[in-house]
């Protein structure tokens, strides 16, 4: 769900069909080569999305409504969260739209409560970025939540909500944080802020540095993962996690269960 989530609005911040390359797109093509062509060429999607993501894009959206307009974030997320209702989402055992109502208004208060006076100097939220890098035949594209001056020093904030705390080798090898260096090198850091949906709401920071040399080891493995997209080496990667793939039903020839879970998008 988490990757899910950036995937959106990365495809989002691109106004045309314009051929590009994302960190998500990356990340998905190392998961899973034929996952990558059926979420990115075939354009299947799940007919009822994961309430996690949903529930996720909205604290991002009221988080974004109060950086961008200074509006009331808590009310912003009561809204779009009270629309969400209505709307045939797959819920986890012992989720529910209400628990994830009030989820989300606890951490949205404790964030506010707690964590907003670290933050001084905002100088862009949701920042859409494209990096034209010689290495790579396509533009690399993204959008940075948050670049704000965090206790005296530049930085580059991505928001997360998630079920569980992130570990710490996560942070440090995360390519994501890389390519948001890659695109404000003037950043003396970047940041991850996680807003963890647990019964007590928790807000966790981890931060993290980039050197010259981390930055070229993720621009050799973008060029390896571009040239295989484009040479159409799809592929499947059969693990463990084919289990909650959204996709089992089309790798297993499941028609009838791809075509009760599965949509199409035309104009994704």
């Amino acid at each position: 769900m988490r990757e899910t989530m950036i995937e959106e609005r990365e495809e989002r911040a691109i106004s045309s069909p314009t051929p590009h390359l994302s960190y998500s797109r990356l990340n998905r093509y190392l998961h899973c080569p034929e996952q990558y062509r059926l979420y990115y060429i075939e354009n299947l999607r799940p007919r009822s999305p994961s309430s996690s993501l949903v529930f996720g894009q909205t604290v991002h959206q009221a988080l974004a409504f109060y950086f961008q307009e200074k509006g009331d974030a808590i009310a912003f997320f009561q809204k779009a969260w009270g629309d969400a209702k209505h709307v045939n989402l797959t819920y986890k055992q012992r989720e529910s739209w209400e628990k994830l109502r009030a989820g989300g208004e606890g951490l949205l208060d404790k964030f506010f409560q707690q964590e907003l006076a670290k933050f001084q100097n905002i100088r862009a939220s949701e920042k859409v970025f494209q990096l034209n890098i010689t290495n790579l035949d396509l533009p690399f594209i993204g959008v940075i939540d948050l670049i704000a001056d965090l206790d005296g020093k530049r930085t580059v904030v991505d928001f997360k909500t998630s079920g569980s705390a992130y570990e710490d080798h996560e942070v440090l090898l995360s390519d994501q944080l890389t390519s948001y260096q890659l695109a404000e090198p003037q950043a003396e850091q970047t940041a991850l802020c996680v807003l963890i949906k647990t019964k007590e709401p928790r807000i966790e920071w981890h931060l993290a540095k980039r050197n010259g040399e981390q930055l070229i080891e993720f621009l050799a493995k973008a060029e390896i993962l571009a040239r295989q997209i484009s040479a159409g080496l799809f592929y499947k990667r059969p693990g463990k996690w084919c289990a909650w793939c959204d996709y089992l039903s089309v790798c297993t020839g499941d028609a009838e269960r791809a075509k009760q879970t599965l949509v199409q998008i035309i104009n994704p």
